[in-house]
């Protein structure tokens, strides 16, 4: 595995086949998986966020996007209407709910940098379709 530096104000949002700018300009291949966190704190951010999940993603490929919800990260609530805008397809779940709440600990939300008291976080399960 290796990682390399991607600034989604760079992505378009319409590479199909997949494909995605680094941060030097260079064109990369297309992607399985996408993980991102925390990644939108603005409107602008929801459009960008959506653009790079399509071109980074190989036809039937997946994000996981975990973000605050939107009264403590403004942008959020736009995500999903900008992921199905370029024909990404979304579930949507609130993480405490998921595994019985084991994903989120009784006091480990708390100590995160960024904790704002009342926050909850959101999985967004992102897919690609297959023509």
């Amino acid at each position: 595995a290796s990682t390399l530096k991607l600034d989604f104000r760079f992505q378009t949002g319409s590479n199909y086949r997949g494909g995605w700018i680094d941060g030097s300009g260079s064109v990369q291949d297309a992607v399985d998986v996408v993980l991102a966190a925390d990644v939108i704190c603005k409107p602008e951010d929801a459009v960008a966020a959506a653009n790079t999940i399509y071109d980074a993603l190989v036809p039937g490929g997946i994000a996981i996007v975990i973000s605050a919800d939107a009264k403590h990260r403004f942008g959020v609530d736009g995500f999903n209407d900008e992921c199905c805008r370029v024909g990404l397809d979304v579930q949507i779940s609130n993480v405490a709910d998921l595994y019985n709440g084991g994903l989120v600990s009784s006091r480990g939300l708390e100590q995160t940098s960024g904790y704002v008291e009342g926050m909850t976080l959101t999985m967004f399960q992102v897919r690609k379709p297959e023509l």
